[in-house]
Parts: structure tokens; C-alpha cells; sequence
């Protein structure tokens, strides 16, 4: 039996996943970024995580090529942001409050979470790549806050599990 394309995005489209947003310095100085929910823990010794950024993402070579990145949780409330960044050829950090990580990578105010990494490698995924990164530090300021998921092409708060 032969999956089509469609099929596939659609099955994968109805796992749930948390919302993360990844952003980088280009070498120009340029903050890159995209909205993914492919994003997993890998390892903890070393602490890696991946990503999954598109090979034709605008922001692909940035990423990929950055000495560190960061990777931002977002809130339940942050489904804005996650749009911004879903999109290609907008000025995506116009009006944010943007800080600087220990380690010089971006750093958007006001997510649940933000993980700074260092480039460990970067591996063939098909049409995307898999970016892993050391995570050599985090912020979690607000553990009370719920996170952004996306299931169905639908962004939202997760309901509280404390019901």
C-alpha cells in the first residue's frame, strides 16, 4: 500500500504537540526564526534537543549554521507569536522585547520556557533537517502557565490538568 503525502500530513497533523519557536543569529546579525512543532528531547548526557527546520525554510541556513540558538516554549496564550513565526517574508521580530542569551543567541520575553543551545550536528531528514543542539542553559520563570499545543492546524492553551 502506497501513503500519500496528504494522508500522511493529516494522521501526523492529529498528534498533539507542544509550540516551540527557534530563533539565531545569521553571521550578518540578523535574527532568523520559525515556528516548529517538531521539537523532542534526545539525550541527557550530553542535554540535546532537535529540531526539524524545512530545507527550503528562509531561515534554514541561519539556523543551521549558528554557533547557538535558542529554542522558546510557548504559553498558551502565545498562538500570535507562533503564527508571526510560521511565516515566510515578514519582518517576524519587528515590535518584539527581544534580550540576548548568555551565550549571544535571541531571546523573546514572555515564553513559557527558553532553552539556549549549542550546534551539535545537523543530520538528513528528507525535505528537512535535524538540527541537535547542546542545551547549555534554561529559563522557566513560570511553571504555573500552560503551554501552546497544536493538533488539527488548530493553536491553543492546554486545558488544565489539574481538574
Amino acid at each position: 500500500m502506497t501513503v500519500s503525502r496528504d494522508l500522511f500530513k493529516q494522521t501526523m497533523g492529529s498528534f498533539p504537540t507542544g509550540v516551540t519557536v527557534t530563533t539565531a543569529y545569521t553571521a550578518d546579525g540578523q535574527v532568523v526564526g520559525m515556528t516548529a512543532s517538531a521539537f523532542s528531547s534526545v539525550s541527557l548526557d550530553p542535554l540535546l534537543v532537535l529540531m526539524c527546520p524545512a530545507k527550503d525554510a528562509e531561515c534554514y541556513k541561519g539556523l543551521t549554521e549558528a554557533a547557538y540558538f535558542s529554542i522558546h516554549l510557548l504559553a498558551g496564550e502565545q498562538g500570535p507569536l507562533a503564527w508571526r513565526f510560521a511565516k515566510s517574508d515578514t519582518d517576524k521580530i519587528q515590535g518584539l522585547s527581544l534580550g540576548v542569551g548568555p551565550n549571544g543567541s535571541p531571546k523573546i520575553q514572555g515564553c513559557l520556557a527558553y532553552l539556549e543551545c549549542r550546534h551539535h550536528a545537523i543530520y538528513d531528514g528528507g525535505d528537512h533537517g535535524i538540527l541537535v543542539g547542546e542545551v547549555t542553559h534554561i529559563e522557566h520563570p513560570d511553571k504555573d502557565r500552560v503551554p501552546l499545543v497544536y493538533c488539527k492546524s488548530t493553536l491553543g492553551p492546554l486545558p488544565s490538568l489539574n481538574s
